[in-house]
């Protein structure tokens, strides 16, 4: 699917006809039948129509102004293993300083989330019932895996709320109703309801796998997991372990000497990946244009690059991080994760690191922080710098929205928490001993210590993939690593809070969630404001 772009990101229900300079013309001509027009009366008389619809919804996710680049530069790395270097209101957000006054990102998400969910919805409703099962449940199916993955986003980032509560968002399943626009947020149990009930729809109606080049869109695999996710998140345990329990053995870990090819381009869609965003990369730089050809680059380089390659700054790692590779000896995920002068270190291009990070380096030392930078995502596979483009517009890397290695350290945390300490284990240790990796297995006994010890392994093998801060938040440890009292620095792993290049400081009840636009509010007024941003 990724090379020959087989998903074409076509905008398939917001392409405009824009009539322009018509200085006089008769009632006739402007009477005229678009014979080549899609409307809801004739859509889906093929499965073509059907297929571009879907592929249609997929536009907004990978595009700049989701996940090609601006949850990073806002939500994302809002998490302790980024200590941001305050850029304006580009990272108010990320630096745990901004709100609907002078934050920006807030927006986009939220606009391009809804974009998809609209369109999932139109393929969802308004497909005839003229195919075959075999012909449109896998069409159908990504439509619903789809959906179910927008309202995940969407919840996690604006919507957590319990019934009763102001803020959360809207959900809606229906198309739109003119008479009804003004739609009112809904509580978080609802939400995680129809993500269940959508993915369970996915898991009847998805492949297994895809050949050829449908190769990388969602699976059966893929919905399953989300599921298994969701259950997590939601605490229901037993639900969680059991749905993620039917992944094991369907999927594999790549050995330590291959742990790069979780986020190159040399090893996309491998047996460790259950489900990825395809990027391909473009000659030329198209921000954020929700047309065909677009939606393919992989901007989020301007956010993991280092700071003298990056238009917003960047960040630097914090140091606990390093730390924690090195007291584990972890030597394997540790290089192909940071960037910083340990033996063999090197900068894009496989340069060496002292003289290829110079510039950043000075950088670094000048703010008063280590020197220590991201490697996942920032490009350094690609090429020299000047190979890498400093918009990321030649950047191609997929982005693996979900590992098997997750599915397992979230396996052991379910059956952890579910008093099943000990079938929990060998999970965590299967992740830990990749082939190759030359680590001990967990000493951890106790369930306690087993919950600290996935803990650490979620951030050594997932660290700089987007689920830090979601992680933080729920296990009810944000405040304690982000707040105005670091462990970070309570502790001993470093000395600098982890926001303390623009002195950002988490406050619980409040940056759990990101703001609701006020764009938003403004054009509904049902919409209320998040807690603690009022």
């Amino acid at each position: 699917m990724k090379k020959t772009n087989n998903i074409k990101l076509i905008a398939f229900f917001g392409i405009l006809a824009v009539l322009a300079s018509v200085v006089s013309c008769s009632e006739s001509i402007l009477d005229q039948k678009n014979n080549n027009a899609v409307s809801t009366g004739n859509f889906g008389s093929s499965l073509n129509q059907i297929e571009s619809a879907v592929n249609g919804a997929f536009h907004p996710i990978t595009g700049t102004f989701f996940w090609g680049r601006i949850v990073h530069t806002g939500a994302m790395l809002r998490s302790d293993e980024f200590n941001v270097v305050p850029f304006d209101n580009n990272t108010t957000m990320s630096t745990l300083t901004g709100g609907p006054g002078n934050g920006r990102w807030a927006l986009e998400p939220w606009q391009e989330l809804y974009k998809s969910i609209s369109r999932c919805n139109n393929a969802i409703i308004n497909t005839p019932d003229t195919f075959t099962p075999d012909e449109i449940n896998p069409l159908l199916g990504q439509a619903y895996f789809l959906r179910a993955f927008n309202y995940w986003y969407l919840l996690n980032l604006y919507g957590n709320v319990p019934a009763g509560a102001n803020g959360g968002i809207p959900l809606i399943t229906s198309l739109p109703d003119l008479d009804n626009l003004l739609v009112e947020q809904t509580a978080a149990d609802a939400i995680w309801a129809q993500i269940i009930a959508d993915l369970e729809m996915a898991e009847k109606m998805l492949p297994p796998s895809w050949t050829g080049e449908n190769i990388g869109r969602p699976t059966s695999g893929a919905a399953t997991a989300l599921k298994g996710k969701s259950y997590l998140y939601m605490e229901e345990w037993k639900m969680a372990h059991e749905t993620l329990d039917d992944l094991v053995g369907k999927y594999s870990l790549l050995p330590a000497n291959q742990f790069a090819d979780n986020f190159g381009t040399t090893n996309e869609n491998n047996s460790e990946s259950v489900f990825e965003l395809q990027y391909l990369g473009v000659a030329n730089f198209v921000w954020g244009t929700d047309i065909p050809g677009t939606g393919t680059m992989g901007n989020f380089h301007i956010d993991y690059a280092p700071p003298s390659k990056s238009p917003d700054k960047s960040h630097f790692i914090n140091p606990w991080l390093k730390k924690l590779y090195e007291d584990n000896g972890d030597t394997a995920r540790r290089n192909e994760t940071l960037a910083y002068n340990y033996a063999g270190a090197t900068g894009y291009g496989g340069a060496p690191f002292n003289v290829d990070m110079a510039e950043d380096i000075t950088i670094a030392n000048d703010a008063g922080v280590e020197p220590i930078f991201s490697k996942k995502y920032s490009g350094m596979d690609l090429g020299t710098r000047g190979e890498v483009d400093f918009l990321g517009t030649n950047v191609g890397n997929n982005w693996r929205i979900i590992r098997y290695a997750d599915v397992l350290l979230m396996l052991a945390e379910a059956l952890n928490e579910d008093n099943q300490t000990g079938m929990a284990i060998p999970y965590l240790n299967e992740v830990r001993q990749r082939p190759g990796s030359g680590l001990a297995a967990t000493a951890a006994i106790s369930k306690d210590d087993v919950k600290q010890a996935i803990i650490e392994e979620r951030a050594m093998e997932l660290a700089g993939e987007g689920h830090r801060f979601f992680d933080l938040v729920r296990w009810g440890l944000a405040d304690d690593y982000m707040g105005a009292t670091s462990l970070h620095v309570t502790n001993g792993s470093q000395t600098n809070h982890p926001k303390s290049l623009a002195n950002g400081v988490f406050e619980s009840g409040k940056h759990e969630l990101v703001w609701i636009p006020n764009s938003e509010r403004d054009a509904n007024p049902n919409l209320k404001q998040n807690p603690g941003y009022n």
